[in-house]
């Protein structure tokens, strides 16, 4: 039982399309490369970007995938079964409004107030990454406010949205407050920035600069200024605003919707070793290589993208809600009896990324917290299939389900 559905659809078609391939005599990663679509098989329409063949061809190399033998128990070490499997990971991302505020002070730094709530993800740390980036001042300038419900409303961390949601806010303040404070310098003759226009500066080292590198920083044009501090808002500050900011978002989202599929990808290589006698399984190796669009943090988005494997090979070899069919009820309701992944039933995790940038979305984000998981569990299960000849099509793959 987990979130997002496709962690729990990918595993019934990823394990279809190994099936399918076995069947046919052919490599599943050259019959998924061989059927790749340029526009979504559904709907018919475009793809924002879609970067799946490369993910792969970077990801079997990685992996020593040509030297797979194809025959199910063909492949043995130290007297165990060893088996590789191969999935897709797809997931699609949106966008929710992000209320916020961005204040520069004549000392230089910048307050960031947004209802966001972190989650031990490093939401914080990315929005600060972020703002930083679009005002061009230090990292250590930046102080985030999150997760009270006195700040303007902010996005849930669900749904691989939170980060483009806030970025988008992010830039749009970030560029009010470049206005402004360029307003401010304009109007000063002995300022370098005198009579500019926006175009004709950039935001770096802590204030506005022309190309040749001569401008002011934030401070000095606050403080020239006479202002103790400018601040902007996104975002609407009465309910009626908010519920008019509402339509205008999911009218904008059907909009988008019905243009283009957008989505996070990747692909999972894994290898597994089965003991004959006891049905035991064991993950060995991992590689996933992922399409996710621009990285903010390298750390972090690797981090969350291990994650969701771990995840993903808990409900593969583990984990299992138990009801009573009479009743309805899950008889397991502790982690006593639901048994998720611990560091020695998880390899070394080799994780990389494109970091190519989506032209549709803030930054060029997709989202990196839940495509991690999709396809994970298939990838497991298709390489218990390579490994036994058996197919598991009921997770958890339990010893009774091998033998």
């Amino acid at each position: 039982m987990r979130a997002p559905g496709e962690g729990v659809g990918s595993f019934a078609l990823e394990s279809a399309v190994d099936q399918l391939a076995h069947e046919l005599g052919v490599d599943p990663v050259g019959l998924r490369m061989r059927n790749e679509p340029d526009r979504d098989p559904v709907s018919g329409k475009p793809f924002t970007r879609r970067n799946l063949r490369e993910a792969y061809a970077r990801g079997a190399e990685r992996f020593g995938w040509a030297a797979r033998s194809r025959a199910p128990r063909s492949m043995t070490a130290g007297g165990k079964l060893v088996g590789w499997g191969v999935a897709t990971a797809f997931h699609m991302p949106f966008k929710l409004p992000a209320d916020l505020t961005v204040r520069i002070g004549v000392d230089g730094s910048v307050l960031v107030r947004c209802a966001f709530h972190e989650i031990g993800v490093g939401a914080a740390t990315a929005v600060t990454q972020i703002t930083a980036d679009a005002l061009g001042v230090p990292v250590e300038a930046v102080t985030v406010e999150y997760g009270d419900t006195a700040l303007p409303i902010g996005p849930g961390a669900g749904g691989s949205v939170q980060t483009a949601s806030v970025a988008a806010s992010v830039l749009e303040a970030g560029d009010e407050l470049r206005r402004a404070a360029l307003s401010l310098a304009r109007r000063a003759p002995a300022s370098p920035l005198h009579g500019l226009r926006p175009a004709d500066v950039q935001p770096r080292d802590g204030g506005l600069h022309r190309a040749d590198g001569a401008g002011e920083t934030y401070a000095a044009i606050l403080a020239c200024a006479g202002r103790p501090a400018l601040e902007a808002r996104v975002g609407a500050r009465s309910r009626v605003g908010r519920a008019v900011g509402q339509v205008r978002f999911m009218a904008g989202l059907v909009n988008d919707r019905r243009r283009w599929v957008r989505a996070a990808t990747g692909a999972h290589f894994c290898e597994v070793q089965v003991d004959a006698d006891t049905g035991e399984v064991r993950v060995t190796r991992w590689v996933s290589v992922f399409d996710v669009g621009r990285v903010v943090n390298a750390k972090l988005a690797a981090s969350q993208l291990r994650g969701g494997v771990v995840m993903g090979i808990g409900a593969a070899l583990s984990e299992e809600t138990l009801v009573d069919a009479r009743s309805g009820r899950i008889v397991n309701p502790g982690l006593a009896e639901y048994h998720v992944p611990v560091q020695a039933d998880v390899p070394r995790l080799d994780v990389t990324y494109l970091d190519e940038p989506d032209p549709t979305m803030p930054l060029g984000l997709l989202g990196v917290g839940e495509v991690g998981i999709t396809g994970a569990a298939a990838a497991v299960a298709n390489a218990v299939h390579h490994a036994t000849g058996v197919r598991v099509t009921d997770l958890p793959i339990r010893l009774d389900r091998l033998w």
